[in-house]
């Protein structure tokens, strides 16, 4: 995450100086997202204490999403902590982690929703993926933190079929990465 950190400061440095933003294309700027609609998932995000960041750019060459019809399709995101589950990491601090994992997922469909996450219909599925050691079984506790958060959020729309896989490595060296597909009105 301290690379995808310092690189997007990096760009937005160059661009800066350039006097150019990364939102120079009148298209990027139509994809302005304002932070909130002040619907009701807002007024239960607030209840919760979650705030949500920005949605992050990519490090690398793909689209942090894709809507195709009613679809929105959102690529690996990755929590603020690098490390492993069975190492550095005890199953309830990699719970944390899909927990922030899953507060990225809603950034992105966030941006994917012109900021109105209201108009989400459900979470259809969800897949995390865990960094741990070879003998770490319990992926599908670290993944409830991504699963959880999404129920608190949506209610039973929020949960989603879902796998959840052990591996002993992921970009950036993240905890864990969460991928999502939700439907959206």
């Amino acid at each position: 995450m301290l690379r995808r950190t310092l690189f997007a400061s990096a760009v937005a440095a160059i661009l800066s100086a350039c006097g150019k933003s990364e939102e120079t294309a009148p298209e990027a700027a139509a994809e302005h997202v304002p932070s909130t609609t002040g619907g009701k998932v807002d007024a239960k995000l607030a209840e919760l204490g979650i705030e949500i960041p920005e949605a992050a750019v990519p490090i690398a060459a793909y689209t942090p999403i894709r809507k195709v019809g009613n679809m929105v399709y959102i690529a690996g995101q990755g929590p603020q902590m690098s490390g492993s589950v069975g190492i550095e990491y005890t199953m309830e601090q990699g719970k944390d982690a899909a927990r922030q994992a899953a507060i990225s997922v809603l950034s992105q469909l966030r941006k994917a929703c012109d900021g109105d996450l209201d108009r989400v219909k459900q979470c259809v599925q969800l897949q995390g993926i865990v960094r741990c050691t070879d003998d770490f079984t319990e992926q599908s506790l670290v993944i409830n933190g991504a699963s959880e958060l999404l129920r608190d959020v949506f209610g039973d729309a929020g949960l989603a079929a879902r796998a959840a896989v052990g591996t002993n490595a992921l970009p950036v060296g993240f905890v864990c990465e969460v991928i999502a597909t939700f439907e959206i009105a």
